[in-house]
């Protein structure tokens, strides 16, 4: 603190030139504003949602990229697929007959009531019936039967049940 002199010989004292002069500012009673809690707030938010995204991104990416190298480009038709059947192999294996009449059941495949007269066709092992209509176009798709799935087909490929357990050792 400097003192001074003034005219009269009294001496004056003034204030330090470099001390800071308290100001104050509204709102702000001796702590950090509201707004600085929020920004930082925000901020933290932002930063982990960021993160999170990025994170799912990679994960998304590298299971992309694993399903592709998995998934062979063209598969090798090695496999054959046993379609329908044709119109001499339908009349060979399922003969026609006329229905005579009694208790039959409704036909698999139309869910329709056999009527005396109709024209229709018995599975080869089975002796399930049908209208022919029907089982002909039901056997243009698949060679087996719509309810027991009996096939006079051999199949080209074997199953591993029937590899397992051979038929023909319990045949009856």
């Amino acid at each position: 603190m400097r003192v001074y002199l003034g005219a009269s010989g009294s001496a004056i004292a003034a204030a330090p030139a470099l001390a800071p002069a308290a100001v104050s500012i509204p709102g702000a009673e001796g702590g950090v504003g509201l707004g600085y809690g929020i920004a930082i707030a925000v901020g933290v938010l932002v930063l982990v949602s960021t993160v999170m995204l990025v994170s799912y991104l990679c994960v998304l990416t590298k299971a992309g990229a694993a399903l592709l190298a998995a998934a062979p480009a063209a598969p090798p038709s090695t496999t054959t697929a046993v379609p329908g059947l044709d119109g001499a192999a339908i009349d060979a294996l399922y003969p026609k007959y006329q229905h005579a009449g009694g208790d039959f059941g409704p036909c698999a495949i139309c869910l329709g009531e056999f009527a005396r007269g109709d024209v229709l066709r018995r599975g080869p092992g089975c002796g399930h019936g049908f209208h022919a209509c029907c089982a002909e176009q039901w056997l243009r798709v698949s060679p087996t039967c719509p309810v027991c799935r009996d096939s006079p087909v051999p199949s080209p490929a074997a199953t591993p049940l029937a590899e397992a357990v051979p038929l023909a050792a319990h045949a009856r």
